[in-house]
């Protein structure tokens, strides 16, 4: 199978009126087809320098880690903390690098490490907040796709990581292949604390290598049902999605790329969230709304979510595991994923998320939106 999909007519007649003042959709739409191809060839490149990363931190004895980054870097974030504390025992949190740059303490120890993330390698505040991470004591990992001469995040912390990942359009490829990265950062970890058993560790490993695959034959599939869905979505400016454990950190991936490129704005929730503030206050006939909901702990509230929602006459889109049926029953519009172990997930619900904020945006163009210049 071809990594590079046939274009749908929709997406290929927007990116032909885009111009200049709108994302450059085929240029994502390449973004996303090749994502599968390249995060293999990043598992391979970057398993050296993953085990010995995995073994400094074996060998200071660290408890917890701390994940910085702005936007979509923070958000990979969200979506792999729960994979170090699934996989290597290891408290993980996600921090906004301005919020850690201002406030972050400056008392972590030797038993911490500090996880740096920039795609771009930018001057931002997320170079404020590597200087700061860097005036502790804690072990400084930094990830950046961009491999400039001077690139702070690969020359300056203890430990680089430089995926070849590309931001052609919008930052999908950068987003997933980090995520599968750190994944497997958190499972060689447990491998080498013993927190996982041996044949444990290889079934996981043997999944998170077969995703790649995964993603490729997900991306032939779910054409038309993101078309569809689209179609509706696009008469819509607000999007609630709603995701748990490590989807809460898809849903605010997706809220991103909803900005991005259709200009819409979503609201991303937890499940237990949307239950405690939500139901039925804000939510009207046919808002659409996004759930990722693959299995795991969180998704039998989702599934309460959905049941509620479709009470409202809302207009329900889902995210979930092949053979699923409960909320595919309810949905308007439902993408299958193959199933994986939960803190995996994200790199299987994240490629259909990205490519429905495409058709939102295609289907904004063809009906004449203009993306406002800003200067």
């Amino acid at each position: 199978m071809s990594e590079i999909l046939d274009m749908p007519k929709i997406i290929r007649e927007a990116s032909e009126k885009e111009g200049d003042v709108w994302m450059p959709i085929a240029d994502s739409w390449r973004e996303i087809c090749t994502t599968s191809s390249v995060m293999g060839r990043e598992f391979e490149k970057q398993q050296n320098v993953l085990e010995n990363i995995a073994l400094d931190l074996q060998k200071r004895g660290v408890k917890h880690i701390l994940i910085l980054g702005s936007g979509d870097s923070w958000f990979a974030g969200m979506a792999v903390c729960y994979a170090f504390e699934h996989y290597a025992g290891i408290t993980a949190i996600p921090i906004q690098a301005y919020e850690y740059a201002m406030y972050g303490s400056l008392m972590a120890d030797e038993n911490s490490a500090v996880v740096v993330i920039s795609s771009s390698g930018r001057p931002t505040t997320t170079w404020d907040a590597l200087d700061r991470a860097l005036q502790t004591e804690s072990y400084v990992v930094g990830i950046s796709d961009t491999d400039y001469e001077g690139n702070p995040f690969l020359e300056k912390p203890h430990a680089s990581i430089n995926p070849s990942a590309k931001k052609l359009g919008m930052p999908a490829q950068t987003t997933t292949v980090t995520i599968g990265l750190l994944i497997n950062l958190a499972l060689i970890m447990g491998r080498e604390s013993s927190f996982l058993a041996k044949d444990t560790y290889d079934d996981l490993v043997a999944q998170l290598r077969n995703i790649p695959n995964q993603i490729l034959g997900l991306l032939s599939s779910v054409d038309e049902v993101l078309a569809d869905a689209a179609k509706h979505g696009a008469l819509h400016r607000i999007h609630t999605i709603i995701g748990s454990g490590p989807n809460y950190g898809v849903a605010h991936v997706a809220s991103a790329l909803l900005a991005e490129g259709p200009q819409f704005t979503g609201h991303p929730m937890p499940a237990e969230e949307y239950h405690h503030a939500l139901r039925g206050r804000t939510i009207q006939k046919g808002d659409p709304v996004l759930l990722v909901a693959p299995s795991g702990q969180g998704y039998p509230r989702v599934v309460e979510a959905s049941s509620d929602l479709k009470e409202l006459g809302a207009y329900v889109m889902a995210v979930v595991d092949e053979g699923e049926q409960s909320i595919t029953a309810i949905a308007d519009n439902s993408v299958h994923v193959p199933s994986v172990d939960e803190p995996m997930s994200p790199l299987l619900t994240l490629p259909p998320v990205q490519m429905y904020s495409l058709y939102l945006a295609s289907e904004r163009i063809a009906a004449g939106y203009q993306r406002p210049l800003v200067n």
